[in-house]
């Protein structure tokens, strides 16, 4: 099976399990399914229609459905506007019929996670309310997309302009990207060298926070074990210095760098020379980022907003 088929079939192969009560709000899973795609897919310039032309039509028909059948008809027709042979919706009686053609692997669990109404190139953001307070939650699906780490600060000026009183940075599942983009985004949150390069061929490189600080507001940084290289930089490096707390569970511990290497002909090698550490300690390779809370990924959105309440309380 081709790496393309085999996230294709972890994109699609997730269960939710549906209570005996009333059915979950149908606009909340709408938006579950189709940023599955927004978020996930890998490369959306290669589908036939505009992904966000397929949002509008399809919220709108979602108006008409009156039973669960019909909107599980729904979402499979939206997915079949992908085109690429592999992506599908798959309603819970055909979800045997579709591990059988996949094979039996194991789901990439859709955590429970709060709906987010903001959008800024990858990058979804809003205000989740807790106890008469208002915290900001960014979701960084990638640190390899264009613009991410604008799109971090834009996030952040807008949540602090509409009365957020700390910040929660969603990293789960990140796989990483660029570590200048990992340096922007720290740039955002704190300042000063945060990480070295630990290689056998020359002294530790140190590499530095990029840009003003944006926003001194308390932080909390959502981490799992598919929190991959330079994502884990980022969580490990603002963990490192103090500037914010992590939940949930322990990253992959892969965080090689790779550096480009120009040769005299014109061609490049790419090379894994490298493994990133913080300043003063050892390197996250093999060990990953520990959280600072160990609970459930789950369950790490709501343990953040809990100490992120628990400094309003401070405060006040």
């Amino acid at each position: 099976m081709s790496s393309r088929s085999f996230f294709s079939a972890l994109l699609v192969l997730f269960c939710t399990t549906v209570a005996a009560a009333a059915p979950p709000d149908l606009n909340s899973r709408f938006e579950t399914a189709w940023n599955l795609i927004n978020e996930r897919y890998w490369n959306l310039d290669v589908i036939p229609t505009d992904w966000d032309d397929v949002y509008g039509r399809y919220s709108e028909k979602l108006g008409e459905v009156t039973s669960e059948a019909a909107y599980f008809e729904l979402m499979e027709q939206m997915y079949a506007e992908i085109q690429d042979d592999h992506s599908v919706f798959v309603p819970p009686d055909r979800v045997d019929e579709i591990r059988q053609l996949y094979g039996d692997m194991p789901c990439v669990a859709v955590l429970g996670q709060a709906e987010l109404a903001a959008h800024a190139g990858t990058i979804s953001y809003g205000l989740l309310h807790e106890q008469d307070h208002s915290f900001g939650m960014i979701r960084i699906p990638d640190l390899a997309s264009d613009f991410v780490a604008a799109n971090v600060r834009s996030a952040v000026r807008d949540l602090e302009a509409e009365g957020a009183e700390g910040l929660v940075l969603d990293l789960r599942g990140n796989p990483g990207g660029r570590l200048v983009t990992m340096m922007q985004v720290a740039g955002v949150f704190t300042s000063g060298f945060l990480w070295r390069l630990v290689t056998t061929w020359s002294l530790p490189i140190p590499y530095p926070a990029i840009g003003p600080v944006e926003s001194d507001l308390p932080l909390a940084i959502l981490i799992d074990g598919d929190v991959h290289s330079a994502a884990e930089g980022l969580a490990g490096a603002l963990q490192q210095n103090g500037r914010a707390l992590t939940f949930g569970s322990a990253t992959a511990g892969n965080v090689e760098a790779v550096l480009p290497f120009c040769l005299r002909d014109g061609s490049q090698a790419w090379v894994a020379a490298g493994v990133l550490a913080p300043l003063g300690a050892p390197t996250w390779q093999n060990t990953g980022v520990e959280a600072d809370v160990a609970v459930d990924p789950a369950e790490a959105e709501q343990a953040a907003l809990d100490w992120l309440l628990s400094q309003s309380a401070d405060v006040r």
